[in-house]
C-alpha cells in the first residue's frame, strides 16, 4: 500500500456490505486494503431495508464519495400493511409519505447483491474520491495482533497496517482474536428467506393483489411471521418467513432447504399465502441468532464494525443501517488523523456507537415474535413510535461531529 502525506494505511477484514461501505468512505482521506476470504466476494441473502438514518447517508457521504443508489437498483415503498395470517384483512396501514416528510429522507429496499455490488464497485473505482480500495479475495484472517497491528492469514501471509477494522460478520475471527470468544444466540426462531419475480405474482389471481402498489407486508400469526417487500428495481419480492425453530443451526445460513419443508411450515395460513410460497424456486434458511451488546468495539488501533460489532435480529430491519452508520462514524472520527492520533480518535467511535447499537439491539429484541408460553410483553410488530424515531430520525454525521468537538477537534457536520 503506498504511501502518501497524512494518509494511514487501513486493513479491513471483511467484504461485506459493512467493510466496503466503511472502504469507500475511507477512500477520501486514507489507503485502504480490504481482506475478504471468499474467492468471489458475492453476497449470499435475499434482501435489505435501508431506512430513513441508512439512506440519508446514501444521499449524502455514500453519494459524494462516488456511490449511486440508482445503480443498486432501490425500490421505495408507498406503504406498510400488516395483515392477519388467517383471513390476509389489514390490521393496520401506515403510509410512507408522512415518514418521508417527517425525518427528510426515504425509506429504501435493496437486493443485497445489488447493494453490495455497488458499494464494491464505488469503493474499487478509479474514479471518486481519493484513492481506489485494494481487495484482497481468498484472505481468511487467522488473528489479529494489535499489538504490532498485523493481520495474519490462514495461507501464511500476514498484513500490517496502522488501524485494523474487523469487518467479518457474526461468526468474527478478528473479534475473537482480540476480545476473545463472542458467541451468538438463537432465541428459537429460523427465518425461510427468497425471492420470486413479481411478473408471477402478478399473473396469477391469487397472487396478484400483493403486488398491486409498492407496499411492504407484514402476515402475522402468533408465533410465525412473514415479510414481504420489493426489490431491484421491482423485479423481485423478497420473502422472510420467520418460525420457531430448535435447531442448533451454527452456521447460520443453509442453502440447502426442502421446498415442500418449508411450504409445510405456513401450510395453515391462507391459500394466496401458501400458493405464494409454492412458487419459491430455491429458498435458504437462516438461524436467527444475535449477541449481547458488547462493552466496547475498540482496543489500541483496531476496532469492530457491522454484524462482527453488533450482530442483531432483522426485526426492525437495522442490521445493514447500524453498519452504514459505522462506516459514518469511522470516516468523521480518522478525518484528518495522522498515527499518533489514532487511539484517541477510535475513543471518540466507541463513545459514539456503543450506546447507540446496545439501545438498537434491544428495541430490535422486544419487536421479535414470541414463543407459545413465553409470557415476556412484546412490543406492536408494526411500528412503535418511539423506537422509530429513535432509528429513524438519528444523524450520525452531526453526532459524530459533535463528540469530536467535545474531545477538542473541530469540525462540521
Amino acid at each position: 500500500m503506498g504511501n502518501m502525506p497524512n494518509r494511514l494505511q487501513v486493513i479491513i477484514c471483511g467484504g461485506g456490505i459493512a467493510g466496503l461501505a466503511t472502504a469507500l468512505l475511507l477512500r477520501e482521506d486514507h489507503d485502504i486494503l480490504v481482506l475478504e476470504a471468499s474467492a468471489s466476494n458475492r453476497e449470499i441473502g435475499a434482501a435489505i431495508t435501508l431506512s430513513m438514518n441508512a439512506s440519508r447517508l446514501l444521499l449524502s457521504s455514500f453519494s459524494r464519495a462516488g456511490l449511486d443508489p440508482s445503480l443498486a437498483r432501490y425500490v421505495e415503498a408507498d406503504k406498510f400493511q400488516e395483515l392477519d395470517w388467517k383471513t390476509l384483512a389489514v390490521r393496520k396501514e401506515i403510509p410512507n409519505a408522512p415518514l418521508v416528510e417527517k425525518y427528510q429522507a426515504p425509506w429504501w429496499y435493496f437486493s443485497r447483491k445489488d447493494i453490495h455490488d455497488e458499494l464494491k464497485r464505488a469503493a474499487l473505482s478509479p474514479d471518486g474520491l481519493g484513492k481506489p480500495a485494494r481487495l484482497e479475495l481468498g484472505a481468511k484472517v487467522e488473528r489479529v495482533d494489535v499489538s504490532t497491528r498485523t493481520v495474519y492469514l490462514q495461507d501464511g501471509r500476514d498484513f500490517k497496517g496502522d488501524v485494523i477494522v474487523g469487518a467479518d460478520g457474526i461468526r468474527t475471527m478478528t473479534g475473537a482474536s482480540v476480545f476473545g470468544p463472542l458467541p451468538s444466540i438463537s432465541h428459537g426462531f429460523s427465518a425461510y428467506r427468497f425471492v420470486i419475480p413479481s411478473k408471477e405474482l402478478r399473473s396469477d389471481p391469487q397472487t396478484a393483489s400483493i403486488v398491486d402498489c409498492a407496499k411492504v407486508l407484514m402476515i402475522m400469526h402468533p408465533e410465525r411471521r412473514i415479510v414481504i417487500y420489493p426489490c431491484s428495481s421491482w423485479e423481485t419480492m423478497n420473502f422472510v418467513c420467520i418460525f420457531p425453530d430448535d435447531l442448533d443451526r451454527r452456521h447460520q445460513w443453509d442453502a440447502s432447504v426442502s421446498l415442500r419443508e418449508m411450504v409445510k411450515e405456513f401450510e395453515d395460513f391462507h391459500p394466496a399465502v401458501v400458493k405464494m410460497l409454492s412458487m419459491a424456486q430455491e429458498t435458504g434458511l437462516w438461524q436467527l441468532r444475535d449477541r449481547d451488546p458488547l462493552p466496547t468495539l475498540v482496543r489500541g488501533r483496531f476496532c469492530l464494525i457491522g454484524d462482527a460489532a453488533h450482530a442483531m435480529g432483522p426485526h426492525q430491519g437495522q442490521g445493514a443501517c447500524q453498519a452504514l452508520e459505522d462506516a459514518e462514524a469511522l470516516r468523521s472520527v480518522l478525518k484528518g488523523a495522522v498515527i499518533e492520533d489514532i487511539e484517541e480518535r477510535l475513543q471518540i467511535y466507541d463513545e459514539l456507537r456503543v450506546p447507540r447499537v446496545r439501545k438498537v439491539i434491544e428495541n430490535t429484541r422486544a419487536m421479535a415474535p414470541r414463543r407459545a408460553g413465553d409470557d415476556k410483553p412484546q412490543t406492536d410488530a408494526a411500528f412503535s413510535a418511539e423506537m422509530s424515531d429513535y432509528h429513524w430520525s438519528y444523524d450520525i454525521a452531526k453526532e459524530a461531529a459533535a463528540a469530536m468537538n467535545r474531545h477538542g477537534n473541530l469540525v462540521t457536520p
